[in-house]
């Protein structure tokens, strides 16, 4: 992701601290999953060693700033905007056909159907086009299997290219899966497509301005972060170390202790509706429900994108309505058809336990809805009900009744994240619904 969003003002006070010369060697950037910490990291340590140079900034750009490391798990869906690999005549359609032949090759997953040239698509890569013994990532295996595509026939244009641009790291990006262990501190590394903390700080000149950004850094096991231990300590003159994190007390009170603590909080709702709404195909209706539903996180928000919020929110709806008019088997009726249809022959299970959490964070948002309705004026339902409709379920049944389906809901979500069966859980939050009064005005 090339843009920072609703965290503006974290990139303020760091652009403060450096030209005070009051900066830390060592920041923890801390907050909740998806919210862009890592996306101000490396915008922060980008504008630290380019200095405003155009030339350095390019290098930056292209992942050949030998300054610059940062530590990536390569599990994760690689957010990427069209835009940054458009240019030179080649359109976003171009890129859509090779993206297409990548997903059909096994390459990559997770191109959005949206359109656009802002369009995010968080982009999953195959892990075995570029890991060798131990799962760590290694010049020749990525290279035999890129030189492999390049020869390729009938590749659409620059097919190969772009999968250079996603999966190559360049002198930047040392890979990891899962977890950093401690040859990816100290180890001796193999060239560019394996480098270390320690080697980044004793092949940089002395003096000289230099980053490296641990993302996740509570992935780090405990020799590998008793290692890194020493660089905290002790960094050569010029060194910024970042590390960024959603989960800060799974690091050792030492390493905390050593570091500079940045928050970074969730993305305000409004914010997050204008970016889907604006830049990512999404209408103003499912954009509000998108928004709601993401709990301030950029990630959760593209996540959500494509998976027909529309379809799944009319469903929703449906057992709203049902719940409103005392129809307990209706809904579960709904629910089965929905939410779980042909969940016995050969459906992936954790395709279905998705599917039954994002049915329960839909309903969560109807019940919030219903709590709202009555007693906000000009209230607008984010789960897309229309007002008229959600003021007519909620005089059904009183507003404290609503909250506690919400709160009921709340630990069926937790129930399915502990391994409870998904349509066991899902169901037992219909076992006492409230009974509904007659319709009054």
């Amino acid at each position: 992701m090339s843009t920072l969003l609703g965290q503006e003002s974290v990139l303020e006070t760091l652009r403060a601290a450096a030209s005070a010369d009051r900066l830390p060697h060592a920041l923890l950037f801390a907050g909740p999953e998806g919210v862009g910490k890592r996306t101000a990291a490396e915008a922060f340590a980008r504008e630290f060693l380019t200095a405003g140079d155009p030339e350095a900034a390019a290098r930056f750009d292209r992942r050949a700033d030998d300054r610059y490391l940062l530590y990536a798990d390569l599990a994760r869906p690689l957010p990427v905007r069209r835009a940054d690999l458009l240019g030179d005549g080649f359109e976003e359609e171009d890129l859509l056909k090779a993206y297409t032949r990548l997903t059909a090759d096994g390459w990559i997953e997770g191109v959005s159907a949206a359109r656009g040239e802002g369009v995010i698509d968080l982009i999953r890569r195959d892990p075995a086009r570029f890991t060798g013994r131990k799962g760590i990532p290694f010049a020749e295996i990525l290279e035999k299997g890129l030189a492999g595509l390049e020869k390729a026939r009938k590749l659409p244009p620059r097919t190969a290219e772009v999968a250079r641009r996603l999966f190559s790291p360049g002198t930047a990006i040392t890979w990891y899966r899962r977890r950093i262990g401690i040859d990816l501190i100290h180890g001796r590394g193999d060239g560019a497509y394996f480098r270390t903390v320690a080697s980044l700080l004793a092949t940089t000149a002395n003096g000289a301005r230099r980053v490296a950004v641990l993302d996740d850094a509570h992935t780090m096991s405990v020799e590998a972060e008793n290692a890194f231990l020493k660089t905290l300590e002790e960094p050569p003159p010029g060194t910024l170390l970042i590390l960024v994190t959603s989960e800060p007390l799974s690091l050792l009170p030492t390493t905390l202790s050593r570091c500079a603590r940045i928050v970074f909080g969730s993305i305000r709702e409004g914010v997050l509706r204008e970016f889907l709404a604006g830049t990512q195909g999404v209408g103003p209706e499912d954009a509000a429900l998108l928004a709601s539903m993401s709990e301030g996180s950029v990630r959760r928000a593209l996540e959500l994108r494509d998976l027909d919020i529309s379809r799944r929110s009319e469903g929703v709806t449906e057992v709203l309505q049902a719940i409103a008019e005392g129809r307990a088997g209706t809904a579960l009726s709904i629910i089965g058809t929905r939410v779980f249809p042909n969940s016995g022959k050969g459906r992936d299970r954790d395709d279905i336990r998705r599917d039954a959490s994002l049915f329960l964070e839909l309903l969560a948002v109807g019940c919030r809805d219903m709590v709202l309705a009555r007693s906000v004026p000009g209230f607008v339902p984010g789960s897309g009900m229309a007002p008229d409709e959600a003021r007519r379920l909620t005089l059904r049944i009183p507003a404290g009744e609503w909250s506690r389906l919400f709160d009921r809901v709340g630990e069926a979500r937790e129930d399915i994240e502990r391994g409870v069966e998904s349509r066991l859980a899902v169901e037992a939050v219909f076992m006492e619904l409230p009974t509904p009064a007659k319709e009054t005005s």
